[in-house]
């Protein structure tokens, strides 16, 4: 690698600095904790990540015996494609699958897919509500995945907005305010960016609350209950967030200047907005729903506005609606009822798979995109011109659906269900097992229905059909259109003469009765499916899981992979190497990204697992070496432990198996060096200086089990990593540091317990709560050296002080989270 004479200087002068150190290794500033009058709770874990116990249990199905096996998988996105798989396993009805999974505390859902020996697949979306989840798969409410592969892009995360630990106003239920923000050369004595107020729980404001601020940006945030019943609140430089428990009530609401990269309006869980009036939005800002929004007028999203709506949307007044125009967007993964639902002038809409929108009149126009991944009913019309894409990959149902100049794409396994039909030129292209089920098809020209799928698709009409031989309209590729009034041979009402020209291209047949068979899904509401199949299962290695959802179908030991974090991701591990002291806290010490593979039987048990490593960085002139103990896994159970070799023979000296020799529990070294594993030449600090970047390589270890293990008995919270420091030529094994919660191995020194400096309860944490060891859920931007992880995350200390309850995402390169000066770059 090639650097400039300059950066050499330097390293070379912080190199001499770092050798004349007799004990320390880095000259540390005074760490991060506490500020004076503030307290990291005493049971706090820094733990990024919790454990959910997960029963799953599924339910006979007609024409399929209760001892064939369901695969189930948990994913952590709805995208299911996008290599979010967390676990896969096996469950019969009254055998479930059982099982305990660490997720990130950031993590608010979970997607459960049950596959039928059949094929059938169909997703339940679970909040992760408790630390007990148990889920029985209902092929009613499921959200339904196709047989055939879809694309599910639905996926979205909505923007967090920031809760003070401290406010810089509290007001009471009297007394006028206007809120304003700080003025030139004010700050908060908190540290909050924008000047809060609050209305605390149990205080009902009424009275005048202007919230047109004029100087810096201002945040009210309401526990309590603001009643403006009878004034219209203009949100000017100013945010208002509703929190838990909280409600505001309004006469109406819109914006004026907003200068701030946060949400306007932010409502959390259990919260509610009640206007009387019209609620509009303008100008590129952006709203949260967690709650439950009602209003009586119009909802209107303007000018580049997003609004994502994870709780409840009601419109009560009958001419009244939800207008989404001029490039504005929704999200939408909650509930929506409204008499109208307008999307107008290149405005975007994306229904989340757990999304429902109902509305009496549904209109899309002007260069609009609807992605459909759930519900949409429009119990009157649903009405489209102008360019207007709608992309249906699971179910829409109108009373009468009307597309002129539109594009339809139905996507496998979907359904679009009207009772009466109108089309202008108009192209519905049909996936493979897709379908369009209607009664009366009453105005057609201009109808292009198209496929270019292997497998066929059906658009079935069940009343009358007009005359399509002048109504320049095609019916291309695999597309049965199923007409059961259809009278064969006739020039008559609904005769065959009337559309046999368009048919018998590229596969597209004509028929009285349904042929081609559309196998049901939660999505098509099993409109399609005229035969059930009975299950055919290949299964070479006769484990009892069907070769198509077996990882490994030659091997009876092998079934299911699962991971953490997730099947494409990789966690991190960031440590400070001079434990019992405090250092400097740029957590750069060791950090070290990993992913964990459990393989596992049909019968839920992990076989072998395999540790993928890399060490991303080491900011220490320490020897450091690192491994993990499995903490319920003696180390007589591990038949073998191959892949990268551990050099030399201290701190860390391997069995014949591999694992640590003298201890009973399964010890797995990883390394006696970082420099055994990182071989390309670096100075002092590895990948933690700026511009000083190399490349280190991935490396893996794969355990193999004598006994199979329980899953539950390999997540996270059984698998205790830890690190051994030493000065240049020690090797001493004694100095381990460990996670918080974590226990030292049988070969610690004690000794070094004895300091006062730390916590009572957990050798692992300073006596002021701070720890020496963090794990994140995902690849972690880590800090530069010498910059302290407070001053890099914005919202750490936050995270610290609440005990882990607020900005549990904090670790996230989300807007108003990080200092990106202080944070290493490659």
């Amino acid at each position: 690698m090639i650097r400039n004479r300059l950066f050499n200087t330097k390293l070379l002068v912080v190199g001499l600095l770092l050798l004349i150190s007799s004990s320390c290794v880095k000259f540390p500033t005074p760490g991060p904790g506490p500020e004076p009058g503030t307290t990291i709770p005493t049971d706090f874990n820094w733990k990024t990540v919790h454990d959910v116990n997960i029963n799953v249990q599924v339910p006979s199905v007609s024409g399929i015996g209760d001892n064939y096996i369901r695969v189930i998988r948990i994913y952590s996105s709805p995208m299911l494609k996008d290599g979010s798989l967390v676990v896969s396993g096996a469950a019969k009805p009254g055998s479930p699958l059982v099982v305990k999974l660490t997720l990130p505390t950031a993590l608010s859902s979970i997607y459960v897919q049950e596959i039928l020996p059949t094929g059938k697949r169909t997703v339940q979306k679970v909040e992760i509500s408790s630390q007990q989840l148990n889920i029985t798969i209902n092929n009613s409410s499921a959200i339904a995945q196709p047989l055939q592969k879809i694309a599910t892009k639905a996926s979205f995360t909505s923007p967090s907005i920031p809760i003070p630990a401290n406010y810089d106003v509290t007001l009471g239920a009297t007394g006028s305010t206007t809120i304003l923000g700080f003025g030139s050369g004010q700050s908060s004595a908190y540290g909050n960016t924008y000047k809060s107020y609050y209305i605390p729980a149990g205080i009902t404001r009424t009275a005048s609350t202007n919230m047109s601020n004029y100087l810096g940006h201002a945040i009210l945030y309401v526990k309590g209950t603001l009643n403006l019943s009878s004034s219209t609140m203009s949100l000017n430089k100013s945010s208002i967030v509703i929190l838990d428990g909280g409600s505001v009530i309004v006469k109406g609401l819109g914006t004026g200047v907003f200068d701030a990269n946060i949400p306007i309006v932010y409502l959390q869980q259990n919260t509610n907005l009640t206007s009387s009036g019209i609620v509009e939005f303008n100008d590129g800002i952006t709203i949260v729903n967690k709650g439950t929004i009602s209003i009586v007028k119009d909802m209107k999203m303007n000018v580049a506005s997003t609004f994502y709506n994870e709780g409840s949307l009601t419109i009560t007044d009958s001419k009244s609606g939800v207008f989404i125009t001029n490039s504005s967007t929704l999200y939408n993964s909650g509930i929506i009822n409204t008499p109208k639902f307008n999307i107008t002038t290149n405005a975007s809409v994306v229904n989340d798979p757990s999304g429902k929108i109902t509305a009496k009149t549904y209109y899309q126009t002007n260069g609009t995109v609807m992605d459909n991944f759930n519900e949409i009913v429009a119990t009157t019309s649903l009405k489209t011109d102008g360019g207007a894409t709608i992309n249906n990959y699971c179910n829409i149902a109108a009373n009468l659906t009307d597309l002129q100049g539109t594009i339809g794409n139905l996507f496998e396994g979907s359904l679009w269900e009207s009772q009466t039909f109108k089309i202008n030129n108009t192209t519905m292209n049909m996936n493979g097992s897709s379908m369009f089920l209607t009664g009366n098809i009453t105005d057609v020209y201009g109808m292009n229905l198209l496929s270019s799928s292997g497998t066929y698709s059906v658009f079935k009409c069940t009343g009358n059909v007009p005359d399509l031989r002048y109504a320049a309209s095609q019916v291309n590729g695999k597309i049965e259109f199923v007409h059961t009034n259809l009278v064969i041979g006739s020039s008559g009402t609904n005769g065959s003469l009337l559309y046999e020209a368009l048919f018998n291209n590229n596969g597209s047949i004509l028929s009285k009765v349904q042929t081609k068979n559309i196998l049901a899904s939660t999505c098509n509401d099993a409109a399609g499916q005229i035969e059930d199949p009975a299950p055919e299962i290949i299964d070479n290695d006769e484990d009892g899981v069907a070769a198509e959802f077996d990882y490994d179908d030659n091997d009876p030991n092998v079934a299911f992979v699962s991971y953490f974090p997730t099947e494409t991701t990789w966690g991190t591990f960031a440590f400070e190497d001079l434990w019992p002291w405090k250092g400097d806290y740029d957590m750069n010490d060791l950090v070290l990204g990993f992913r964990v593979k459990l393989y596992s039987n049909s019968e839920n048990k992990v076989t072998s697992m395999d540790f993928d490593y890399n060490i991303r960085a080491a900011g220490s002139s320490l020897i450091l070496s690192a491994a993990f103990q499995l903490d319920k896994v003696n180390a007589s159970n591990v038949t073998s432990v191959t892949g990268e070799p551990v050099l030399g023979t201290a701190p860390f000296g391997v069995g014949s198996n591999g694992t640590e020799s003298g201890v009973n529990l399964a010890v797995i070294p990883l390394f006696n060096k970082v420099r055994d594993i990182v071989t390309e030449e670096y100075l002092s600090f590895l990948n933690t200086l700026p511009d000083s970047y190399i490349t280190t390589p991935d490396k893996s270890v794969k355990i193999i089990f004598a006994n199979p293990v329980n899953l539950s008995d390999l997540n996270m919270s059984s698998i205790n990593f830890f690190v051994i420091t030493n000065n240049l030529g020690e090797t001493n094994r004694g100095k381990e540091i460990h996670l918080p919660t974590f226990l030292h191995t049988t070969k610690a020194d004690v000794s070094y317990f004895a300091g006062k400096q730390l916590h009572p309860t957990d050798k692992y944490k300073f006596d002021d709560g701070m720890m020496w060891g963090i794990m994140i859920p995902e690849t972690f931007n880590y800090p530069l050296e010498f910059q302290a992880v407070d001053l890099a995350y914005l919202h750490f200390n936050e995270w610290a002080l609440s005990g882990g309850v607020d900005f549990n995402d904090w670790y996230k390169n989300l807007s108003g989270y990080r200092d990106d000066t202080k944070i290493f770059t490659y």
